[in-house]
């Protein structure tokens, strides 16, 4: 037997099915705004196609995000388990999280920041309206293509100290901590001198804004928190190039700041690790 999670993401809605003595099924949908039972099944279905069977070897569904709570407690008879996203981003980074308390970034269409500190109940902390849907909606505007992979690859060929000023450009040199080379000014550049900008460099720019801004926001509740380690995740880290511009920020303090393993799929896994818990306790 199956158990499932469905998480209904904003852009993507994700899928992972579990198999005993198997590794979990990872499958990214088109995002669905508000799901409905029917939905529910139709994804588990298109999941269901890699395995070749159908719905009724699925145990149980657990659904998280978007408007998932207020789906019916079963669908086609099977249990679904609609649990908290604060709670399923938690869990989800509890797998993979070196060190507890941490600071979780969940990057989908916008952020969710949450602190996950168990035994303790997680607690969403502060959200960013930068995130995923930020890098495709501007992707389009300034590079004509909204395709991740494709603005990923752009990045990757680009340069973007063509688009940005550093603190050394405005002062001389670094301020306090500071360094010369961090960022003053995102896109700075461009407005004092757009000749020679090319497409390239505008992709690479644009990973730079997104991935330090979320880095920064992630950041400020840290030492309130008492965090020991962030943990990042979502599918904005699959974008070719925005792994490795997060981990060049200048002041990265080493071994401080996580991935999530599959971490496009890790609300979902963490909401299948709180469905199970529920079932253990209920006896199920």
């Amino acid at each position: 037997m199956i158990g499932a999670a469905v998480d209904f993401g904003g852009t993507i809605t994700d899928v992972v099915l579990r198999r005993a003595g198997a590794d979990d099924l990872l499958v990214a949908l088109p995002g669905i705004p508000e799901p409905s039972a029917a939905d529910v099944e139709r994804v588990l279905l298109r999941a269901l196609e890699r395995l070749g069977v159908g719905l009724e070897k699925i145990r149980f569904v657990a659904v998280t995000g978007g408007r998932s709570a207020l789906l019916p407690e079963t669908v086609g008879g099977i249990t679904l388990y609609a649990v908290d996203e604060t709670a399923a981003t938690a869990a989800g980074a509890a797998l993979d999280a070196p060190v507890l308390p941490a600071v979780v970034a969940s990057l989908g269409t916008g952020t969710g920041i949450v602190i996950a500190r168990p035994p303790d109940e997680p607690i969403r902390l502060i959200g960013s309206g930068i995130g995923g849907g930020t890098l495709l909606g501007l992707g389009q505007a300034l590079l004509g293509t909204s395709d991740p992979s494709e603005i990923g690859r752009l990045a990757l060929a680009g340069d973007a100290s063509r688009c940005d000023l550093t603190v050394g450009d405005l002062v001389g040199g670094g301020v306090g901590p500071v360094g010369a080379t961090a960022t003053a000014s995102h896109f700075g550049r461009v407005a004092r001198d757009p000749e020679g900008v090319r497409r390239e460099d505008l992709a690479a720019a644009l990973l730079k804004l997104i991935a330090q801004t979320l880095l920064r926001i992630a950041l400020e509740p840290v030492f309130a928190q008492q965090a020991r380690a962030i943990v990042l995740l979502g599918h904005v880290l699959d974008v070719p190039g925005f792994r490795e511009t997060i981990e060049s920020t200048p002041g990265m303090v080493p071994g401080f700041v996580h991935f999530a393993h599959e971490p496009g799929f890790a609300v979902a896994r963490g909401a299948l690790e709180v469905a199970y818990q529920r079932r253990r306790e209920s006896g199920a």
